[in-house]
């Protein structure tokens, strides 16, 4: 017999960081410990015959777009003991938690796959970037001190949060940040991160927060957790801070945006992206997903949408999508001469794909007269996010 809820008790728990630890070769307390510090309301596992063999995890936070926070479930830890991944077991975890999130009313779900075609089946597709770039500490030419940098304390957390809420609303895919990730990004004990605040005139115009790895001795990488930088004094004193590990200092890694501000500071195009995985991203809830966007002020819009979702019936069929002054209101109905897939719709909703482009995958059969206002209701930076999950 199947079951999925949330773990019983800790021996639950701990089956679940056994299948974890095996799954991606971690340590089971290493798991356990992550565990601990989520709500039950965010785990589940999945048994057979009483016997836990999978599970996975659902952060309830907020993602970013057009300069709202759209209720989002950051998908984690999805995992099926060896000898049963070939039961269905992980797919039928996911269209179960599907169901459970559409009930909430959750708008939408973000994900980093191990692998694509199984979560394009439950209507996920590519929507946005997170990407590592190196940056050799011996090419940073900036030299400026005008604005002025000190170790942060518990005081500047608040200060902290605020720069990077500022820059996030500007941003595509950026996540509305809860503690609990802010706390991975501070880690603690040996694992605690340097931690910097940049001011000018005593006002916080930016922050690091980053830890040394060694390479080999005396060399180290700077690797950045996380980093805003609101002004051109601020930007130019990080990377001159960076630079003044140039005597022990190889490189700094750092994520940051498809086009990084950052680097048009420096004289040249040294840094080279490390590492570079794509999200993927599903709306769960349309009727909230596209109404709780945000949109430009000055675009307005009919669309008269006929959705394609072969998993949430209840998205499937025939919308009509109005948008004016930077809401949107959501109603069924309409003559559907916008036929989309939901894959194709949560690929443009963030920005990833136009409305050409979603055509040429074969996720969209549109009008150009129509395609035209699709590109303007979602227009806007590209997708992206310095946060894994």
């Amino acid at each position: 017999m199947i079951d999925y809820s949330p773990p019983s008790g800790n021996k639950e728990l701990r089956a679940y960081a056994e299948v974890l630890a095996q799954s991606f070769a971690g340590k089971v307390e290493d798991m356990l410990e992550w565990l601990a510090q989520l709500p039950e309301r965010e785990l589940r596992v999945w048994r057979e015959n009483g016997r836990v063999i999978g599970g996975l995890t659902a952060y309830r936070i907020g993602q970013f777009f057009g300069g709202h926070s759209v209720p989002m479930a950051g998908i984690a830890g999805v995992v099926v003991t060896p000898h049963a991944r070939k039961s269905g077991a992980g797919t039928g975890a996911m269209r179960a938690l599907l169901d459970e999130l559409h009930a909430e009313g959750t708008a939408l779900s973000t994900l980093y796959p191990a692998t694509q075609p199984v979560y394009r089946k439950l209507g996920y597709e590519i929507a946005g970037a997170h990407i590592n770039y190196a940056l050799p500490i011996g090419s940073i030419n900036v030299r400026e001190h005008g604005a002025e940098i000190r170790l942060a304390d518990i005081e500047d957390e608040p200060a902290m949060a605020a720069l990077y809420n500022e820059r996030a609303l500007a941003a595509n895919g950026n996540l509305d940040r809860s503690r609990f990730f802010w706390l991975r990004k501070w880690g603690k004990g040996e694992n605690a991160a340097f931690r910097y605040m940049i001011e000018e005139s005593g006002k916080p115009t930016g922050y690091v927060i980053y830890r040394a790895q060694r390479v080999v001795f005396p060399k180290q990488d700077l690797v950045v957790a996380d980093f805003t930088v609101k002004t051109p004094a601020a930007a130019r004193r990080l990377l001159s801070f960076f630079a003044e590990h140039r005597s022990v200092g190889e490189r700094v890694t750092l994520f940051g945006a498809p086009i990084e501000p950052l680097f048009f500071h420096l004289a040249e195009q040294k840094h080279k992206i490390e590492a570079r995985w794509d999200w993927m991203t599903r709306i769960v809830c349309l009727k909230p997903a596209l109404e709780r966007r945000g949109y430009a002020k000055h675009v307005r819009a009919t669309l008269e949408l006929e959705v394609r979702d072969d998993v949430l019936k209840e998205n499937h069929g025939r919308w009509k999508f109005e948008v004016e002054g930077g809401a949107a209101k959501v109603e069924k109905g309409g003559k559907g001469k916008v036929k989309v897939d939901i894959r194709g719709l949560a690929a443009m909703y963030t920005g990833a794909l136009s409305a050409q482009d979603a055509e040429q995958i074969g996720y969209l059969d549109a009008s150009e007269a129509d395609k035209a206002p699709l590109n303007a209701i979602f227009g806007g930076p590209s997708p992206w996010t310095p946060d894994f999950f």
